[in-house]
């Protein structure tokens, strides 16, 4: 049964979209000196320092449990490691449509396994509403994709984001069964930030990368900017959307924060939009009344 949206759930769904529709712009900041593998190491390694202040503060547990600590594990392999590391990599040779485009898919990802690993039913609308503002996507980001030559390099780094997406979708799931398990938003994701740390640290050393830092302002500045935004209130907002209305509902944000993006290219880039443009945003809102309302239910005359 489809829980009804409350007014709860949009605010944390807007602040997701916001959050995360402006990290698009910032994390071109984090290309360059630093591998993109180390800097997503920085990045949650910062993040979860402030998560368990959050727990201290909130008093939340921080005992866990073996099998908690075992699904904490693949929450910062799925979603902090390779999720994150796929799509910085991808991001040096591809352009931020196309990737938005791939992540995206992530709301029929999501709901697919949810009905397969959490036993939760397909919501029609969501998935109606979902392929609509897909759909968009594709018209908004139409020249990138026109343009896309397929037996590139770049088909690796497309390659690339669709497992980065797959990763999300996994460790969205993870999260929602640690949620069902009594853990909260918080503690779940300290650790899995912290797990995810030493992971994308240790592949980087097993690749060879250099563990270095950039104290340039550029640098230091969108650091920070993924750590408290992107990162803790963005995943603090979007998990707890998760545990509220589920994967597949709460996924939808991945299709609507490209739209955020476009106006942050548009205030800061001076990107034109078009008729087209326009009628593409129209369709993603759609999309999005679809994916997150309920139908009224239709009153029957024999109730009392």
């Amino acid at each position: 049964m489809v829980s009804q949206i409350t007014r709860i759930d949009v605010a944390l769904f807007v602040v997701t979209v916001l959050a995360w529709g402006t990290t698009w712009f910032v994390i071109l900041g984090q290309l360059g000196v630093v591998h993109p593998v180390v800097s997503v190491g920085w990045r949650f390694l910062l993040a979860s320092l402030i998560m368990f202040g959050i727990c201290v503060a909130r008093a939340d547990r921080l005992v866990l449990t073996l099998s908690e600590h075992a699904l904490c594990v693949l929450l910062g392999l799925f979603l902090f490691c390779l999720n994150y590391g796929l799509f910085y990599t991808a991001s040096l040779s591809l352009m931020t449509g196309l990737i938005s485009v791939v992540f995206s898919t992530m709301v029929f990802w999501n709901a697919l396994g949810a009905r397969l690993f959490l036993g939760q039913p397909l919501d029609s609308r969501s998935l109606i509403g979902g392929a609509v503002g897909f759909f968009g996507l594709l018209i908004l980001f139409r020249t990138e994709l026109l343009s896309f030559d397929w037996q590139s390099e770049n088909s690796l780094a497309l390659f690339f984001c669709l497992l980065g997406t797959l990763s999300a979708s996994s460790g969205n799931l993870v999260s929602a069964t640690l949620q069902k398990r009594q853990l909260t938003v918080w503690n779940s994701t300290a650790f899995g930030m912290m797990y995810g740390t030493l992971l994308t640290f240790g592949f980087a050393v097993v690749l060879g990368l250099e563990i270095q830092f950039q104290w340039t302002t550029m640098y230091v500045g969108s650091l920070l900017y993924l750590i408290v935004v992107g990162s803790v209130i963005a995943f603090g907002s979007y998990l707890t959307l998760i545990g509220r209305v589920g994967p597949g509902r709460a996924a939808y944000a991945t299709v609507t924060f490209p739209v955020v993006a476009i106006v942050v290219s548009v205030l800061f880039e001076g990107y034109q939009l078009t008729l087209l443009a326009l009628v593409a945003v129209g369709l993603v809102v759609a999309g999005n009344w679809l994916a997150l309302s309920k139908p009224k239910d239709r009153k029957s005359a024999c109730r009392a």
